[in-house]
């Protein structure tokens, strides 16, 4: 029986004693939450996003990290990430924040208080305490705008070859134009190239790239010419994915419009590219579509349209 009552008061100081430690981290997170104006169960969602989001505008920050908004950050599960690997930092610029303002609302109430007390008596003392009330928070603004300038330095800068990609794949042709409707296709080669500059109009990030691809097609007739040969030109692509929001951050959408060159004519190609991000891996597995025009050499028009499976590098 002594055991038992000794297991029980165990137990339940163990309890006790878990409940008045807590995790650290959770206490932090919720006096996070306070600061910020939310009550300490309130979930870290779009509407606690847009509260955080606002209260560094103030302060005029701008983090990296939160540049793709709720939805493109991982939404719930993105933002708690966010907030727990930066916690500490949050937690030092509103708590130091909030310091200031209180500090400064004391600092007037009591120099309030010694003028109305002593106005006649001690002139001298008043004119000190306004002077140290002026020193203090002069000091704790030079301290913040410190803080405020080291979050804003440590900001990841991106590489001048960020958005740079490299890939290349297999396809076939799926549809064809009566000019080659009789012809037998084969498996065609494609490569290209993303560059790293370009120009972002509201949504959309448009920048320019290179493709080229090869091409076979087997008449089956004396009578008809078979074409073997390759395209290549300048393309223009345009990232979808802010409006396309399927998949979120790891898969790319892009839309595709260029002028090619072909062995036997000249003509458009469009379509759509769709990358598959590998993780932290600087690579992706990509599908996508090509709907080729030509203009032959020799008179005439026709068109193909074909299917791409690949890889490519992607420097982020």
């Amino acid at each position: 029986m002594t055991c038992k009552y000794f297991a029980f008061i165990l137990f339940f100081s163990t309890v006790i004693l878990s409940e008045g430690l807590g995790d650290p981290k959770t206490k932090k997170i919720e006096y996070l939450k306070q600061k910020i104006g939310l009550k300490t169960t309130d979930d870290f969602n779009n509407f606690a996003y847009n509260i955080l989001v606002e209260k560094l505008d103030s302060l005029g920050i701008k983090d990296e990290q939160l540049k793709d908004g709720f939805d493109w950050g991982g939404r719930q599960a993105g933002f708690e990430t966010y907030i727990n690997n930066n916690i500490d930092t949050l937690l030092s610029l509103f708590v130091l924040v909030e310091d200031i303002a209180i500090d400064q609302n004391t600092s007037i109430k009591q120099s309030d208080s010694i003028k109305v007390s002593n106005e006649v008596k001690m002139p001298q003392i008043i004119q000190t305490a306004d002077d140290l009330s002026i020193e203090k928070n002069n000091f704790n603004k030079i301290n913040s705008e410190t803080k405020i300038q080291k979050i804003k330095d440590s900001k990841p800068r991106k590489s001048l070859i960020s958005g740079l990609r490299i890939g290349g794949g297999l396809g076939r042709t799926l549809i064809k134009g009566s000019t080659l409707s009789s012809s037998t296709s084969y498996t065609e080669s494609s490569f290209n190239i993303r560059f790293p500059f370009g120009l972002k109009i509201g949504p959309f990030l448009t920048s320019i790239g290179y493709e080229t691809s090869k091409y076979a097609f087997a008449s089956s007739a004396d009578t008809l010419d078979s074409y073997y040969g390759s395209g290549s030109g300048v393309i223009i692509n345009v990232d979808l994915s802010k409006i396309i929001k399927i998949g979120g951050e790891i898969l790319v959408k892009e839309f595709v419009v260029g002028s090619q060159n072909y062995d036997h004519g000249s003509g458009l190609i469009v379509g759509y590219n769709v990358n598959l991000l590998l993780g932290s891996l600087p690579c992706s597995i990509s599908m996508s579509s090509r709907f080729n025009t030509i203009k032959f050499n020799n008179g005439g028009t026709s068109y193909w349209g074909s299917l791409y499976v690949g890889m490519g590098l992607d420097f982020l």
